[in-house]
C-alpha cells in the first residue's frame, strides 16, 4: 500500500470515528430507541434514518411564553362563561315580575362580576420553577429527523418527517410532533 492510500484510509477512518461521536449520533439512538420501543428490531423493520438535523431549540422564555398564552385563554374562556352566564340572568331578572327573583337574580349578577374581575386580574400559576432560570437556558433541542421503515405486511417502505423534542444532552426524548 503506497503513502497516499494509507492517508486516504486514514482520514477515512478518522472521519468515520468522529463521525459516531457527532451530536447527530447521540440524537440518532435516542430517536430510534424512542421508536422503536416495545416493537420489532431495528432491523426487523428495516428503519433508517435519512436525513438528520437541528432545527431550534426551546428556551426557559419560550416555555414561559407559551405557558402564559395557555392560562391566558383558559382563563378567557371561563371568563367567556360566567359572561354567558351572567346574561342568562340578566335577561331572566328582565321577564320576571317577582320581586324575590329579581333580588335572587341581582345577587346572581353581582356574584358574576366579582367572579370576572377576579379571572381578568388572575396571573398565571403554572411557572412554578422558573424563577430560578435563566430566561435563555435552554430546555430542549429540536430534532428534525425523516426516517423510513418497513411496516410488517407493507409492500413498501413507509417515510415520515418528525420534528423531536430532546433534552438538551440528547439523551430523552419528550415527544414528537408531524414536522410541517
Amino acid at each position: 500500500m503506497n503513502m497516499k492510500n494509507l492517508v486516504l484510509v486514514f482520514i477515512a477512518i478518522l472521519m468515520v470515528s468522529c463521525g459516531s461521536n457527532s451530536t447527530t449520533g447521540k440524537y440518532e439512538k435516542t430517536i430510534t430507541d424512542y421508536l422503536l420501543k416495545g416493537s420489532d428490531t431495528k432491523e426487523n423493520l428495516n428503519f433508517k434514518i435519512l436525513e438528520l438535523n437541528e432545527h431550534g431549540t426551546v428556551t426557559a422564555a419560550d416555555s414561559i411564553n407559551y405557558l402564559t398564552d395557555e392560562f391566558r385563554k383558559d382563563k378567557q374562556l371561563i371568563i367567556d362563561r360566567v359572561a354567558l352566564a351572567k346574561k342568562m340572568s340578566e335577561d331572566l331578572r328582565s321577564k320576571t315580575k317577582n320581586q324575590s327573583s329579581i333580588d335572587k337574580y341581582t345577587a346572581d349578577i353581582a356574584v358574576m362580576d366579582n367572579r370576572i374581575d377576579s379571572l381578568k386580574n388572575l396571573s398565571p400559576d403554572n411557572l412554578r420553577g422558573y424563577d430560578k432560570m435563566n430566561k435563555d437556558d435552554i430546555l430542549a433541542v429540536i430534532v428534525r429527523c425523516h426516517y423510513s421503515l418497513q411496516l410488517p405486511g407493507a409492500s413498501s417502505p413507509v417515510e415520515e418527517t418528525f420534528d423531536f423534542y430532546m433534552s438538551p444532552d440528547g439523551t430523552k426524548c419528550y415527544g414528537k410532533t408531524r414536522a410541517k
